[in-house]
């Protein structure tokens, strides 16, 4: 086995693109990362990208937003157990030290465990989510009110709901203020981030995110906790799919908590399909 480190995203979709396209919607954390930094390297200031094959033939593909976990894909049927092995004696020898990782369910449990017997650290399971596909909306779902993009005076509103959205989530147990205040006027400025409002008030929100060759996700959907069980998330996303789906795309997805049923329920009355099972670890300090 051959652990490659690429310089840049040219080589490394040389070498991927191929595979992760054959399962679009279920690759579309890695591969929508990887095509956002295609387009525009600057996207993330430092990224580490790893593949490890042998004889031309790829198994085992890495991607790392730095400070972000470690995001992996499997060539099905290739052999996973020895690459992976390879690839955390590789991230070792480079003393790559990822926060965690993030992938198909079976594939990161089995690189948490290697990596926390190789560099003698803790795995703690983060998150259990479900992947969903959609091409068609359940037009149904949808109530009062309208979509609109989110405007620069909204950010103030903007920002609270992401600092509120990464709390629940448990994404950030203590977000930190300039970050999100950094990520909110760009999502407004970049047009990514829709509002649902009703009766000229804006209850929900949810953005479009990395989009590839025939697919889009969804994700930051929050509803205030004083606004919820009222319908307005499920006709925000339901909205924004739809939206999506009339500009050409033949799908969404998006990430649902499996320890969230109200959110999976959600998605389904609006059309979405389980296509998929992924996990999130997080690594302590161990030694390199």
């Amino acid at each position: 086995m051959r652990v490659t480190w690429h310089g840049g995203m040219d080589s490394f979709l040389q070498e991927t693109l191929v595979h992760l396209e054959r399962d679009e919607a279920v690759n579309n954390l890695l591969l929508g990362i990887a095509l956002a930094m295609e387009r525009d390297a600057s996207v993330f200031q430092e990224v580490v990208l790893v593949t490890v094959g042998e004889q031309g033939n790829l198994s085992i593909a890495a991607l790392m937003t730095v400070p972000a976990h470690l995001i992996l894909y499997a060539v099905p049927g290739a052999p996973v157990e020895e690459a992976l092995l390879c690839l955390a004696q590789g991230l070792r020898e480079k003393a790559v030290q990822p926060p965690g990782v993030v992938g198909p369910k079976e594939l990161v449990e089995r690189f948490a465990s290697l990596w926390s017997d190789l560099i003698g650290c803790r795995a703690e399971l983060e998150m259990s989510m479900r992947i969903y596909e959609l091409r068609e909306v359940n037009r149904e779902v949808m109530g009062e009110g309208q979509l609109r993009t989110a405007k620069a005076e909204d950010l103030n509103w903007v920002i609270r709901a992401i600092a509120s959205f990464e709390e629940d989530s448990g994404l950030a147990s203590a977000p930190e203020p300039e970050r999100i205040t950094q990520l909110a006027h760009r999502l407004v400025a970049r047009q990514s981030l829709y509002l649902w409002e009703h009766a000229g008030e804006v209850v929900s929100m949810a953005a479009k995110s990395r989009p590839t060759r025939h697919g889009i996700a969804i994700n930051h959907v929050y509803t205030p906790r004083e606004l919820r069980r009222r319908g307005y998330g499920t006709s925000c996303v339901a909205a924004l799919s739809q939206l999506l789906l009339d500009s050409g795309y033949e799908f969404c997805t998006l990430f649902a908590d499996l320890n969230n049923p109200t959110s999976n329920s959600i998605y389904q009355r609006i059309g979405y399909k389980p296509i998929g099972d992924f996990d999130s670890y997080r690594f302590s300090a161990g030694t390199l």
